[in-house]
């Protein structure tokens, strides 16, 4: 099958879904490697570039509002890799032509062609909604350039687990993958190329797992030791629950989720990982109640995930203004309910991957603010030159856009 053909049933997808499943790039599985690279740059790059791609496309469109969704995406795949990938013309062209409707063949060879006559004097810019470029433009001052250049692209990291990293180095330089040991986490490995896991038993036999560095760095930050009680309270597919054990086995580490679809998928992780916590709960964490106190919580809450555009762009589309208040506002109550379940002179590390100024050093201020017997410490005890401020840690100068914070409970005032 056509390669830009699955690439367009996969974002026809991700546009009406507003989101991509791992059951849509399954598609991609009897591809070749190349293939499936090409499939997922044209897929991931027309989602990055939405908003700007829309416009080029409107100045050629008599009524771009009513034009069906099947064509618009056709026009929109074409469209970026005429100007985001420079193919040539004539290929671009005849290769989306083919792949409409028959009575839509004439408008998108005319669309495209016109779409390559300027293809050199036109650029995507930013590819964020307006509304968001002025927002991170302010919230991140100095730092938006930086922002805008780390999801642009997003290398494929990996946390070695029942393996040394040197070994799993050699294993992907013997099967032609070009890897590197990551700067801060000692377990990390970082792909330049990405990594292809069709087959490769490495992956499936739980040797390593994928996670961002940035990610691996909350394992360090809750620094878990052997006998602890740790409560990893938004546990999602497991990643940094097994990280906690694989740092401390013997620790006491509780998982907790409430979403169905990532607890399961929890569960296979912990056995392929070989690393299971001491009890699996499911207990809303806002309305709910927990049974015993905790000498160190994990919060790594929901958020508007900003730091992970160059690898999930389709949350642009999902994305909207009053998110990133109603994120905060949970973000806090979820701190505030937590709490109550942290012994005196524990600790809550509080990690979200995002930049916004509200989710991050806001809700950290607002809730020490809160509570006198609250005291917010160096998320890395002065180990790494991260620049903590007095709240948390943002990442983005260093890797991708990533906010750690830890708040020590020194006994009630």
């Amino acid at each position: 099958m056509n390669a830009r053909i699955v690439a367009i049933e996969i974002l026809n997808e991700g546009i009406s879904n507003f989101f991509i499943s791992r059951n849509s790039w399954k598609k991609t599985s009897n591809f070749t490697k190349q293939d499936r690279a090409f499939i997922r740059r044209l897929v991931y790059g027309t989602l990055r570039y939405y908003f700007e791609i829309d416009k080029i496309i409107a100045t050629f469109l008599k009524d771009a509002k009513s034009t069906p969704d099947d064509l618009k995406n056709i026009l929109r795949m074409g469209t970026y890799e005429l100007v985001g990938m420079k193919t040539p013309p004539y290929a671009v062209v005849n290769e989306y032509t083919n792949i409409a409707r028959p009575k839509f063949k004439g408008l998108v060879n005319a669309v495209l062609r016109r779409i390559s006559e300027i293809s050199d004097k036109v650029n995507f810019g930013s590819g964020l909604p307006e509304w968001l470029y002025d927002k991170l433009k302010k919230d991140l001052g100095d730092f938006f350039p930086l922002f805008l250049e780390k999801n642009e692209f997003h290398e494929i990291y990996l946390r070695a687990v029942n393996k040394s990293r040197d070994e799993i180095i050699k294993n992907l330089t013997d099967h032609n993958i070009e890897s590197h040991p990551t700067r801060f986490s000692p377990w990390g490995i970082r792909c330049v190329e990405g990594i292809d896991l069709d087959g490769f038993e490495q992956f499936e036999d739980g040797t390593f797992t994928f996670q961002d560095e940035s990610s691996q760095l909350v394992g360090i930050a809750v620094d878990p030791k052997n006998g602890e009680r740790i409560l990893d309270a938004f546990g999602g597919v497991g990643t940094k629950t097994t990280h906690l054990i694989q740092i401390a086995l013997e620790a006491i580490v509780t998982y907790n989720d409430i979403n169905k679809s990532k607890v399961s998928i929890a569960m296979d992780n912990f056995k392929r990982l070989k690393k299971f916590p001491s009890k699996i709960l499911g207990v809303d964490v806002i309305n709910g109640t927990l049974n015993e106190k905790f000498d160190k919580i994990l919060v790594d809450a929901p958020c508007t995930a900003l730091g992970t555009i160059g690898k999930h762009p389709d949350l642009l589309l999902r994305l909207n203004e009053k998110d990133i208040i109603e994120k905060a506002q949970t973000q806090l109550k979820m701190l505030e309910k937590l709490w109550e379940y942290l012994s005196d002179g524990g600790e809550i590390v509080y990690s979200v991957c995002t930049v916004t100024k509200e989710e991050t050093d806001d809700v950290i201020s607002k809730f020490i603010q809160n509570h006198a017997e609250a005291v917010c410490e160096d998320p890395f005890d002065g180990k790494m030159n991260f620049e903590f401020k007095g709240l948390g840690v943002q990442l983005l100068k260093w890797m991708e856009g990533f906010y750690i914070s830890k708040i020590v409970k020194i006994g009630r005032k």
